[in-house]
């Protein structure tokens, strides 16, 4: 599918010609370097780089050391300026055509103000430090902190997720979503939620597909990004997909007690300040009714990994403006899920097929290889409850 060609949704508007060619070109040079060329890495690492640095050592190095050892090299030094260049263009690129349309998303937004799905919004909100960041080397980054135009960072992303991952995500960049809500209704065959939140949805692609999946929940998205929930919420509109978006922090919501069944995320954790990552598994435990379960869907944590495919995550800390990501890997979920109140008993990790690759997408052009990581835990019911 190409966005350019046939937009999947009324909030997104073909790019020129021009324009819509570079920003395609982009994305396929991102992945082109991820799935083609940085692979063929681990073998020089293997053969030709780890033997020296083992003896130095005198033990197996951790992933600090293997990028370290891996930036003295040429091919890799090279890799990270073309993998930070690109990224750099995409954005770039999807942000002036966005630029262009502004005046006409601004009238399409407020022609699908009615909904389906509710907008409500906070400007006495404090936005965290920590999340005015030019995250992924977006400009302006989720709070579009230089034109501060009101639907811009959002149609940003949107356009970025989509045509940047060259429909690994699906034509509504959605696949996460799609696959992890599937994967609990399978897990989890009990499981009625009648209420769920997303905590961080951004613009909502993996918020929607659980109100497709369990359509008799009410179904929340939260974001401090006032840009992003704007648009999203005009987004689901647009899709006819009845959610409330609404600004709030994660660290305190601000929502009663016991409110939620489901309660969880998809790429927030790693973007967090790791002393507030505590608090929210806290909000999260006290949002949660008996029966009712959390899950946090990231990047794998490190201790899943080899120190290697670990060390591979140093390109996002020292060069896409991801400073938590580090730390965040690197935490004892588990440890910490206890100490915000959940039993260990009822807690679980998983991977979620990917439904695009078990559809024929090739699993390697994928940064999720094809699958989707979650960790969490289970409220146990009057009744027990349950993994």
């Amino acid at each position: 599918m190409n966005p350019n060609a046939d937009p999947p949704h009324q909030m997104m508007l073909p790019g020129g010609l021009d324009d819509a060619a570079r920003e395609a070109f982009w994305g396929e040079v991102q992945t082109y370097l991820e799935a083609e060329v940085r692979p063929g890495f681990r073998r020089v690492y293997e053969e030709r780089i780890a033997p020296g640095l083992i003896a130095r050592l005198g033990r197996e190095p951790d992933r600090h050391e293997i990028a370290e050892a891996m930036l003295e090299e040429d091919f890799n030094r090279s890799w990270y300026v073309a993998r930070t260049e690109a990224q750099r263009q995409s954005f770039e690129t999807s942000r002036a055509i966005v630029d262009g349309q502004l005046d006409e998303l601004g009238a399409r937004a407020k022609a699908l103000g009615n909904g389906p799905g509710r907008l409500e919004l906070d400007q006495s909100l404090p936005i965290p430090e920590y999340l005015r960041e030019n995250v992924h080397n977006m400009s302006g980054g989720y709070q579009d902190s230089q034109a501060e135009h009101p639907l811009a960072a959002g149609a940003v992303f949107d356009r970025a997720l989509l045509i940047h991952r060259v429909n690994a995500l699906g034509p509504l960049a959605d696949d996460v979503g799609q696959s992890i809500a599937r994967y609990l209704k399978q897990r989890f065959p009990d499981f009625a939620p009648r209420r769920i939140l997303e905590m961080g949805c951004t613009v909502g692609h993996t918020l929607l597909p659980f109100k497709q999946v369990y359509p008799d929940a009410e179904v929340v998205g939260i974001d401090v990004s006032a840009p992003c929930l704007r648009y999203g919420f005009a987004r689901s509109a647009a899709l006819g997909v009845d959610v409330l978006f609404s600004q709030r922090n994660a660290e305190a919501t601000g929502f009663p007690d016991a409110s939620f069944d489901l309660v969880f995320s998809r790429i927030l954790l790693h973007e967090t300040m790791d002393g507030v990552v505590p608090r929210v598994f806290a909000e999260c435990r006290r949002l949660l009714r008996p029966g009712g379960i959390m899950f946090h869907s990231d990047a794998p944590q490190f201790d899943q990994l080899d120190a290697y495919t670990a060390s591979l995550r140093d390109w996002d800390i020292r060069c896409n403006a991801e400073p938590y990501m580090d730390a965040y890997y690197a935490m004892p979920l588990e440890r910490m899920f206890a100490s915000a109140g959940f039993d260990p008993a009822l807690m679980f990790r998983a991977f979620a097929p990917s439904l695009v690759v078990a559809g024929g997408y090739d699993a390697k052009e994928t940064r999720s290889g094809g699958r989707y990581f979650l960790a969490g835990a289970r409220v146990a019911s009057p009744v027990g409850g349950g993994t």
